[in-house]
């Protein structure tokens, strides 16, 4: 009988292990950028051409290598940084497992130019998918210059799930806007397709760099972060409320200069914030964890952007200790309110409440807190399913309007029920329903002109992403045009988009766009856009509106294509109350 089990030759091996450090033209920009801080650069720069896809370059002017070095450089797991298994404990270099250069050149044509500042002249390298083609000497100055061309193309399945360009480079950008944020001494460039994007020279300190790559809106908003605990230190900056993002992406954390994405420092950030700012936001923070490299594992995940202390604990201690001194004592009163539940707070379903007293003299019901358990006659209130099948028997128009409460709910009834309804849910629905009509039906096309055109300043992440949706929102009567290089202007908006923050909108979008981009096809993005647009447009407070208003609400719902019983993201527009539980609360029945 044959032997099944065989071992595979290099060139297999070579491919496997590229899958794992070489996901998308980001990781390897991230691999050669590393290299390029271990070998002690001041200057790095990068250029790419169509997303990383046909050239990914990386220049420095570090301590380069000599002959015998750079081709021992593209062998597997051979490197500088590591002698033994000792040193695996308190890694304090960026990269560390020798397999990035061999694992590129696998999947890529490759050219290593490098010279050591000893020697008279350099090296050059030629790879074709890890096939060696040529070598020779070579005249430039000391440093490394590493090219790779036409990623994954001996490896098509790889290269097919590769998104636009567009949207690979800005996540190349994003990622070198961290690497250059983790490194302000080291002067960062970088072009695509010809074009500076990034240009910053080297700065003095963490600030300066901050300062030099994010817009006015938002350093305009930082508070400096600076606190030790033991053994551990923390730097940065992170933005005083209300001032916040819709995702998590706007925390940015580095530990011992290295960008990682790490749940326990977001938690706790998070954690921090959550008495200070609204459910679903995030606060903006960029955090520097220092500690001795003993106490930390670099060696979790092959691309080397996730870490484990080894005193988590400590960790989380010396976040909440530096946010609570640098924002929570500097945070105004009115700014703590979130979550502060000595107010009275709108109707809930799960929550201890009564009517009233006065309500027949003021013309509506307000539903106050008691401290009692959840045994009150609200804990049973119809939701969901049941109570949409009783609705779906009645037109909205035909609801009685008895009044209003705190925030934006709505009491209506008729001759079963007392219906609380959330004007929000139910006015964001009514958008939403109009922005999917087809262009041809829809009104909501019309757009206004502003009287000043407005600027948004983005990261270069979030501008590529905006532009991949601009036909989007063009759908929805926005008129606006790039202004420079990581900026719009915004010269016209949908006649019925009033009183929106605008800039809080658009990087409301981006995130949006950024989070669903990889895993969606367009037309579900464009829905996940919509949503957000029906959910800042619509009213957030219903303290104004009249009983006319209202009318006019019930009738449109009466009116709208498309679902009524939510809103766009899922959450009930209405609750309903039987007079048959209220009269059985009450003891007469």
């Amino acid at each position: 009988m044959p032997n099944r089990i065989q071992v595979l030759n290099e060139k297999v091996i070579n491919r496997i292990a590229a899958g794992e450090v070489v996901e998308r033209p980001m990781s390897v920009v991230k691999e050669l950028v590393e290299n390029a801080i271990d070998a002690m650069a001041t200057s790095v720069q990068l250029d790419i051409e169509d997303g990383g896809r046909k050239l990914i370059r990386v220049k420095d002017n570090g301590v380069g290598m000599g002959h015998d070095d750079a081709f021992l450089a593209l062998e597997r797991h051979a490197t500088s940084k590591l002698r033994s298994e000792h040193d695996l404990i308190g890694i304090p270099t960026m990269g560390f497992r020798g397999e990035a250069l061999a694992s590129i050149a696998s999947i890529a044509r490759m050219r290593l130019m490098t010279k050591d500042k000893h020697d008279e002249v350099g090296t050059i390298i030629i790879s074709e998918g890890g096939t060696l083609t040529n070598s020779e000497p070579f005249a430039m100055a000391s440093g490394t210059v590493v090219e790779v061309r036409n990623i994954f193309f001996n490896t098509p399945v790889r290269r097919k799930y590769l998104k636009s360009a567009s949207f690979e480079s800005g996540h190349i950008h994003d990622l070198f806007l961290k690497m250059a944020l983790a490194n302000p001494s080291i002067a960062f460039t970088s072009t695509e397709d010809g074009k500076t994007r990034v240009k910053t020279p080297a700065a003095s300190s963490s600030r300066e760099r901050v300062f030099s790559l994010f817009p006015k809106d938002v350093v305009e908003n930082l508070v400096e972060l600076n606190c030790r605990l033991d053994n551990a230190s923390l730097s940065g900056f992170i933005a005083r409320p209300p001032f916040t993002r819709s995702s998590m992406r706007c925390i940015f954390t580095f530990v011992n200069s290295r960008p990682v994405k790490d749940r326990l420092v977001n938690a706790s950030i998070i954690k921090a914030f959550s008495n200070l700012v609204e459910r679903g936001r995030y606060p903006f923070a960029i955090v520097f964890i220092e500690t001795n490299p003993e106490d930390v594992d670099v060696n979790v995940h092959p691309q080397k952007n996730e870490v484990r202390f080894l005193r988590p604990g400590a960790i989380s201690s010396l976040i909440t200790r530096a946010v609570n001194e640098a924002v929570i004592a500097k945070v105004p009163n009115d700014a703590r309110s979130f979550g502060d539940w000595s107010k009275p707070t709108p109707f809930v379903s799960s929550a201890s409440r009564y009517i009233s007293k006065d309500w027949q003299r003021r013309g509506s019901i307000d539903f106050y807190r008691r401290d009692r358990g959840p045994d009150n006659f609200f804990s049973e209130v119809e939701t969901g399913a049941d109570s949409m099948e009783r609705l779906n028997r009645l037109r909205f128009s035909e609801f009685s309007i008895l009044g209003k409460l705190p925030n934006s709910f709505i009491v209506l009834y008729d001759e079963h029920d007392i219906v609380v309804l959330d004007h929000h849910a139910a006015h964001e629905r009514l958008i939403f329903n109009r922005l999917c009509k087809p262009d041809t039906q829809n009104q909501l096309r019309e757009s206004q002109d502003l009287l000043v055109p407005q600027v948004v300043d983005l990261s270069a992440l979030e501008a590529e992403a905006l532009r991949e949706n601009l036909e989007i929102l063009h759908s929805a009567g926005f008129v606006l045009d790039e202004f420079g290089q990581n900026s719009f202007v915004i010269r016209s908006t949908p006649s019925w988009l009033e009183g929106t923050d605008l800039d809080d909108l658009f990087k409301s979008i981006v995130d949006t766009a950024l989070e669903t981009g990889l895993k969606t096809d367009p037309a579900i993005l464009k829905n996940y856009i919509f949503r957000n647009l029906a959910c800042k447009a619509a009213i957030k407070e219903s303290s104004n509106v009249t009983t006319t208003e209202i009318r006019e609400l019930l009738v449109s719902l009466d009116a709208t294509d498309g679902p009524t019983d939510v809103c766009p993201h899922g959450r009930p527009i209405l609750v309903r109350i039987s007079f048959d539980e209220l009269r059985r609360r009450m003891g007469r029945k």
